[in-house]
């Protein structure tokens, strides 16, 4: 939510208060969360700021004022008014509340969510790395690089953009990736270990794809 008022604009996605020239206030804690919850309600008393706040602590009239107190001389107007035990922000009629940038961001995450999971590139890497255990032109060890890497950062992409973890089968294909890349090859020297490297990523892919393939 993005609350906009004539002296200062909050955006409490990026916890971020700015005055109405656009620079950043130094706003935070209870400070901020005060701020946050008269924006949205528009008038409090102590009561409802300190249940806000935390219950379980007894929050006294010094307390809040202290808060108003810096407030209103951190953003340089008295925008937070206390009158017969009602603490509000000043100028409510002008005070605006607006989902944009927080329907942007939404619609920002729908899209990493909505990153469709194939499995044909699994498919297609495993199949490759089994073939190379054949005698094969230089070439096609070559485009084997290419492809398992363009296969591993689409697949470490879409687990970091929709599943949210970098655990075992992430750093897996991060290590998949350093090995094949094309552009600073690694050259082991004896085919019979990069046999056994072929062997062990393309059974890789297969538990990836097996894994994922319901997300």
């Amino acid at each position: 939510m993005i609350y906009r008022h004539p002296q200062f604009v909050l955006n409490t996605e990026s916890k971020k208060v700015v005055d109405e020239n656009g620079k950043k206030l130094r706003i935070t804690g209870n400070t901020y969360r005060v701020l946050v919850f008269l924006c949205e309600k528009k008038d409090a008393t102590l009561t409802d700021i300190g249940t806000y706040l935390d219950w379980a602590k007894e929050y006294t009239e010094n307390h809040i004022r202290q808060y108003r107190y810096k407030i209103n001389n951190t953003i340089g107007s008295d925008v937070i008014e206390y009158e017969n035990g009602v603490y509000s922000v000043r100028n409510t009629d002008l005070l605006q509340g607006d989902m944009v940038e927080l329907e942007k961001s939404n619609k920002k995450v729908m899209e990493k969510e909505n990153i469709k999971f194939t499995i044909v590139p699994g498919i297609i890497a495993s199949a490759m790395l089994f073939l190379s255990l054949l005698e094969f032109p230089y070439g096609y060890y070559t485009l084997l690089r290419i492809a398992i890497t363009i296969i591993s950062i689409y697949y470490a992409y879409w687990i970091y953009e929709t599943i949210k973890e970098q655990k075992f089968w992430f750093w897996g294909l991060v290590v998949i990736t350093i090995m094949f890349n094309p552009s600073f090859p690694i050259h082991l020297g004896d085919k019979s270990v990069w046999a056994v490297i072929d062997i062990i990523a393309g059974l890789f892919f297969i538990s990836l794809i097996i894994k994922y393939r319901k997300k």
